[in-house]
């Protein structure tokens, strides 16, 4: 049986591991584990394929079945991977929090390959952490090779699989906690272990039901970011939090094509210019902060949204600080904002964290370590898929 390995550099460029993966070198040692096709998704890859041909369907359905004989094949992007993933038995991919969580969602083995030439490496931490864990085995592209001879039969034979009734419980957590952040849910008979009458609860019922239904705006960033979101979304009561407006930096397709994958309704979308690229100077992002602040005001005045969640990308920052204007000029002095650091963050906070988590009305934390890493009033640690504590 042919057994196939997938390759995936999300939403970024990352040259270094595409040089690496397209080399007959690894083909042959992969060779030697048992697999012999690979696909490969290149990304925004600036060179040139020398050893895999462009992917067809058509063309691997004829490819030799033969254990003795490796194909590879390529292709850049497609609006989703997932079909990718699930027929894989080896997902190699870069350590962005996205890919990652796909790869364990399909239980499949994952080797993470950590671009260390990135300036603001926290894909390093997350790696880092899911290796110790034993969920992925975490390497970097200079050794990539000796890590797959050395390391993924030890890793294959001891590796931690998903506990996806941890993520269902967190997902639940999160909801009802979101709820509660706008006294939703009348929690304190359960606190107080009181017994409610019939009628009563009947009457906190209607008052729930009776109350509006809160527009929300959800800031949505690339990669990972998006994939974490949609994660929290999932078990968030539609009928209070409703409509749902997705906001996105206005040169992220990724995003939009995520959200016409996971939003089957008629969803939302407005569009503001990228406050930072990556890799830009902080010098010029003054500007290009400045143009998307301008945006996300029209934006925010227009829609006036009474919760704003956020987890992570610069796009949130000037619309944070629109909603607060919002809050000062009192034409929607109870607008809310929910912000939840990426998964990604292990150690440090974020820029954006180390911002807002001084303006949240709810700052939500994935790792117990950065509880005492943030000064916020309102802190909570909510981890989606791995028992933290």
């Amino acid at each position: 049986m042919t057994k196939i390995v997938f390759v995936t550099v999300g939403t970024t460029k990352f040259d270094d591991l595409i040089d690496k993966v397209d080399s007959p070198k690894l083909f042959n040692i992969l060779l030697k584990y048992g697999y012999s096709k690979m696909i490969i998704q290149i990304g925004n890859y600036s060179g040139t394929i020398q050893n895999s041909l462009p992917f067809c369907e058509v063309d691997i359905a004829k490819s030799s079945s033969s254990t003795t004989v490796f194909n590879s094949f390529y292709f850049d992007y497609k609006p989703s991977l997932s079909e990718f993933m699930k027929n894989s038995d080896l997902i190699i991919s870069h350590a962005g929090s996205g890919s990652i969580l796909e790869s364990l969602e399909n239980n499949k083995p994952c080797i993470c390959v950590v671009n260390d030439k990135l300036m603001d490496n926290h894909q390093k931490e997350l790696a880092d952490k899911l290796s110790n864990l034993s969920y992925i085995l975490s390497t970097k592209p200079s050794s990539l090779y000796e890590t797959i001879e050395t390391k993924l039969n030890e890793y294959l034979k001891n590796r931690v699989y998903l506990d996806k009734s941890i993520h269902q419980k967190a997902q639940q957590h999160f909801a009802t906690s979101l709820s509660n952040q706008f006294k939703l849910t009348n929690n304190n008979n359960n606190n107080n272990n009181k017994t409610t009458s019939s009628s009563t609860a009947a009457a906190t019922a209607t008052t729930t039901k009776s109350k509006k239904q809160l527009k929300t705006m959800v800031v949505l960033g690339s990669g990972g970011h998006t994939t974490e979101m949609f994660y929290l979304l999932k078990k968030v009561d539609r009928n209070k939090f409703s409509p749902i407006t997705y906001v996105l930096a206005d040169n992220d397709k990724r995003s939009e094509d995520k959200i016409k994958i996971e939003d089957s309704s008629s969803p939302i979308i407005k569009k503001i210019p990228r406050s930072r690229n990556v890799g830009q100077s902080f010098f010029k992002s003054i500007f290009t902060t400045l143009i998307a602040l301008f945006y996300s005001m029209l934006l925010i005045f227009k829609e006036t949204p009474d919760t704003l969640i956020c987890n992570g990308p610069g796009t949130c920052v000037p619309l944070v600080v629109s909603v607060l204007l919002l809050r000062w000029l009192r034409i929607k002095k109870d607008s809310k904002i929910i912000y939840i650091e990426s998964l990604a963050r292990v150690n440090d906070l974020s820029l954006s964290g180390k911002i807002l988590q001084h303006v949240s009305d709810w700052f939500v934390v994935q790792w117990p370590e950065l509880l005492s890493k943030t000064d916020s009033s309102n802190v909570s640690c909510i981890n989606l898929f791995f028992e933290t504590f």
